[in-house]
């Protein structure tokens, strides 16, 4: 008797090792698969949330479409945590250590700025010195029920693309009770549910069926694991860093402009840079001159020097074309500007990169006329080949070494790029006066110069510049191609550009950057 038990439980243990384990393994691996999908899937759609500031019915609509593809179903949570900041009045004691009162600014705006506020009555009576402006953070939280309703709301919808004047035509009573149901444009049937800069969003997605492996587990177990069918569970969230549906306000902004306030504009915008050796300068504000247009298709050049460049590839839609006063690329496109022919010279943009890891690229530029020569300002991606330039900014200057052979000699910035961080970067080349001697004495040098967000790395430049084929026009998110246009790689957005036909100082790349400081916010 005892043999024939034994017997069935060598069959037993034989069936689970050679049939059931490499079935639930396999099954098991399968779940592994299906959990880095939903992963991957559910970081992009919370990135994209994030880097665009808003959720469309036709997002979220996809979201669920790519999860269907790992064979699941699940149960899906959205949060959104909305910030605001409420700016108060603290008055301290004389000490300064003690606060003695909180004030609403709104309310006290006027003895604030008078230096003291004075309570006639009540409990609070008295007078308040030593005033000092702070916020207060207050948060609330959206779930996905809310999130869900707005999306999905078919009541008094607004157009962004509406024309101003339409806009302003409006009944205040067909206007959204809610301030989040918005059309992206008049030919999309989906509204937005629009979050602030500095807002959180997260999404928590576990599967909610009992998978293969489960099953087969449960079977081995004895049902050990109880009603735990857990086995995709994926929370993923972040800082919101834009608000591109801000963007959209008008259809074409060309309509909103005073034409000779804007002449003064521009011109003081000019005249804000360094304007000696200056040959090209394009700015997003007014990329149409004097005016700022969502559809032109080029790029005015308002150094007064008519060097105006031509937009190629652009859909002009939320992924490729005009965003909040800057050019948007995403890999395909590209701007040329002229060949400028020169021996030395300063290149200089205002970019803000979507990723720090391009599966499609190792390195994207940002301005270069590289082509058998030349020189570029390039963003190395983490995945780029040199390790000394990985995630880093380089300004690149092709040369010709003492052997006629073609080089490359790079300064690098020291920093790591952040995605969706604004820079002022700026690269310049060539003899540069200076004036440091003790005696007054000027004298020139050559210098190879790197500036990011006024942050300046620089070598002495001893080598032959080797200049880019005949033919090659400057290219932004690009490389030239003589004849055949260009090879686009950038994926982010550029809201300036700046070519001069001379070699800028140390201090006048920081003058330029203290513009751009002040006009982009820059940290």
């Amino acid at each position: 008797m005892d043999g024939i038990l034994q017997k069935v439980v060598s069959i037993l243990i034989s069936v689970v090792i050679f049939f059931i384990l490499p079935v639930y393994i396999a099954y098991e691996k399968r779940d592994d698969i299906s959990y880095a999908l939903a992963l991957k899937i559910t970081t992009d759609f919370v990135e994209n949330v994030n880097s665009k500031g808003y959720i469309s019915s036709d997002m979220y609509s996809e979201f669920l479409s790519e999860l269907s593809v790992t064979q699941n179903s699940y149960d899906i949570y959205m949060e959104h945590t909305a910030k605001k900041y409420n700016p108060v009045i603290y008055s301290y004691t004389d000490d300064l250590k003690t606060i003695a009162g909180k004030f609403d600014y709104n309310l006290y705006k006027d003895e604030y700025e008078n230096g003291q506020i004075v309570i006639n009555d009540g409990k609070n009576a008295g007078t308040y010195n030593n005033l000092v402006l702070a916020y207060d953070l207050s948060e609330k939280k959206y779930t996905q029920a809310q999130i869900l309703d707005v999306i999905s709301s078919m009541d008094k919808r607004v157009t962004i693309n509406t024309n101003l004047d339409t806009y302003k035509s409006l009944d205040y009573r067909s206007l959204p009770a809610i301030s989040s149901i918005y059309e992206l444009s008049p030919n999309q049937n989906t509204n937005i549910y629009t979050l602030n800069k500095g807002d959180e969003f997260s999404v928590i997605i576990k599967n909610k069926n009992t998978t293969m492996a489960t099953v087969i587990y449960n079977i081995i177990t004895f049902g050990v694991a109880g009603n735990n069918n857990t086995r995709i569970y994926v929370n993923y969230g972040g800082t919101v860093k834009a608000e591109t549906y801000r963007d959209k306000i008008v259809d074409d902004d060309t309509t909103n402009y005073n034409p000779e306030n804007d002449k003064s504009n521009t011109a003081s915008l000019v005249n804000s840079y360094i304007t000696n050796g200056l040959v090209v300068l394009l700015d997003g504000e007014y990329n149409n001159g004097t005016v700022h247009s969502n559809k032109t298709d080029t790029w005015t050049d308002i150094s007064g020097n008519g060097n105006n460049s031509t937009l190629s590839d652009f859909d002009f839609n939320d992924e490729s074309g005009w965003i909040f006063n800057g050019l948007h690329f995403s890999g395909k496109e590209y701007v040329a500007i002229k060949d400028f022919n020169l021996d030395e010279m300063t290149i200089e943009a205002v970019v803000k990169f979507d990723t720090v890891n391009d599966v499609d690229n190792t390195e994207q530029s940002v301005l270069s006329n590289v082509n058998n020569g030349g020189i570029g300002l390039i963003f190395n991606q983490l995945n780029s080949a040199d390790i000394n330039k990985r995630g880093k900014i380089s300004f690149d200057i092709n040369t010709l070494d003492a052997s006629g052979n073609n080089s490359i000699s790079s300064v690098v910035g020291n920093e790591i790029v952040q995605p969706n961080k604004i820079y002022s970067i700026s690269g310049s080349f060539g003899k540069m006066i200076l004036d440091t001697d003790e005696s007054g004495m000027a004298y020139e040098v050559n210098a190879q110069l790197l500036s990011i967000n006024g942050n300046i790395e620089g070598k002495d430049f001893t080598e032959t510049y080797l200049k880019p084929a005949t033919g090659s026009s400057f290219v932004i998110g690009g490389n030239p191609l003589v004849g055949v246009g260009a090879t686009p790689k950038l994926k982010g957005t550029i809201y300036s550009i700046r070519i001069y036909n001379r070699a800028l100082t140390e201090e006048e790349i920081k003058e330029n950057y203290e513009v751009d400081k002040a006009k982009y916010n820059l940290e």
